[in-house]
Order: C-alpha cells, then structure tokens, then sequence
C-alpha cells in the first residue's frame, strides 16, 4: 500500500470517528420531559407556561400548554449545537400568530426566549426559566 492510499484510509477512518463523536456531542442535552415556569408579560401579569418534549436524536415534538390559550403543538423543532429551536402558531385576539423559541438546558432548568415573529414593542420577546417537573 502507498503513502497515499495509506494517508487516504486513515483520513476516511479519522473522518467517520469525527462524525460520530459530533453526533454523540450533538445528542448529549436530553430535552424531553415535562417542564414548567412562568411568563412575565412587560405589564407584570404572569402567565403559566408549560410545555412537554419528546426528542428522538436531533428531532424534538411537543405541546405547549397555558399562556392564556388551548394547547398547542410545536413545529420545526429541533437542537443544533445542544440548544433547542421550535416554532408554534398561537390563537390570539381572532389571529393567529407565529411565535420562535430558542431553548437552553442547565440541569433540570430550561431557559427559553420566546419570539413574536415580525413583532416589535412590548411582548414582542419574552422568555420563561422551567424547570423538569
């Protein structure tokens, strides 16, 4: 065997231990669960927030549950470099309004700022510390 066709298998070799230790890293946060907190509103009111997770590697699905409305099925959720994304579209005053959250995990807490997709002003970015329950 030549340097090269050496140096081309042990490259190949090399770039499959690498794809499967960033996908291991990639899975590490467990999402899933029950998790529970508080929505602080810019005029004081709180309101619950709930939400539950189902991950399978990369690709999460869930509920949210509470901020005033029916329970609501999250879209395009998933985690990128151990942080968590999801979308949802939520009834509110006769529309429907999408909404983008960007979820951190430390222990049993997930630290999550809530988006009001093309909002500005008050409400328009919120976030809500949970706790597994």
């Amino acid at each position: 065997m030549s340097i090269k066709s050496a140096f081309a298998v042990l490259l190949i070799i090399s770039s499959g231990f690498l794809n499967s230790f960033l996908l291991a890293a990639e899975m590490a946060v467990d999402f899933s669960g029950n998790w529970s907190g508080l929505v602080r509103l810019e005029n004081g009111q709180e309101l619950a927030f709930g939400l539950t997770l189902e991950q399978e590697g990369t690709t999460v699905n869930g509920v949210l549950e509470g901020i005033g409305s029916p329970d609501i099925v999250i879209s395009n959720g998933r985690i990128e470099n151990n942080i968590l994304y999801f979308s949802s579209v939520r009834p509110i005053g006769g529309e429907q309004v999408p909404f983008d959250y960007i979820g951190v995990k430390s222990a049993d807490y997930l630290n999550i700022t809530i988006i009001r997709v093309g909002a500005t002003g008050p409400n328009s970015v919120l976030s809500t510390m949970t706790r597994r329950q």
